[in-house]
């Protein structure tokens, strides 16, 4: 198997490519929320222009990402050594691969424009955590952590996943009914 962890990109790159990950998933969703918004506040087309809707789309699932899988893998490193800085990077691939795929999958809203809030729904957790499972079965493969301690690496990275894209849900559904 090939170790993605032995070459890696540097530092500051990585995050920028999860963030225009997440702007691209999160663009068709993005594009009618702001288009409503714009709407609703007599602003005209001012934030519903494409480019807008992509780069804003993106932050909130972004920032609730970079933060809660922070405070996890420094927790534990802290718990169980091994090669976690390793684990999260290639978590970030994993993402970055989910996300494109949601981006190709989201093109059905063009077919059938009412299906947006299940697919946002659904379709979101599924792909991920279906990628992030595979990945972490790589990560079992390569012993990146021992596989005493696999266990609680597992429960603590799906356990990240399942509170990010728990709150992402919520936090589409009421902004939705705003």
């Amino acid at each position: 198997m090939i170790n993605i962890a032995k070459k890696k990109l540097p530092s500051p790159i990585l995050p920028i490519i999860v963030y225009i990950s997440y702007c691209a998933a999160c663009w068709f969703s993005a594009r009618g929320d702001l288009a409503y918004y714009g709407y609703q506040m007599y602003m005209g087309g001012l934030l519903s222009n494409d480019a807008a809707a992509f780069f804003i789309g993106g932050i909130l699932p972004f920032a609730l990402y970079i933060a809660i899988s922070s405070f996890r893998f420094k927790a534990l490193a802290f718990r169980c050594g091994g090669d976690v800085k390793s684990v999260q990077y290639g978590l970030h691939f994993a993402v970055i691969a989910a996300n494109v795929l949601l981006f190709l999958l989201k093109f059905i809203y063009i077919a059938a424009p009412l299906s947006l809030a299940v697919l946002e729904i659904l379709l979101d957790p599924i792909v991920t955590l279906g990628f992030v499972t595979l990945y972490l079965w790589y990560v079992f493969k390569m012993e990146y952590v021992e596989k005493s301690r696999f266990r609680f690496v597992l429960s603590q990275v799906l356990g990240t996943f399942l509170t990010v894209y728990g709150l992402i849900a919520v936090l589409g559904l009421v902004t939705s009914l705003l």
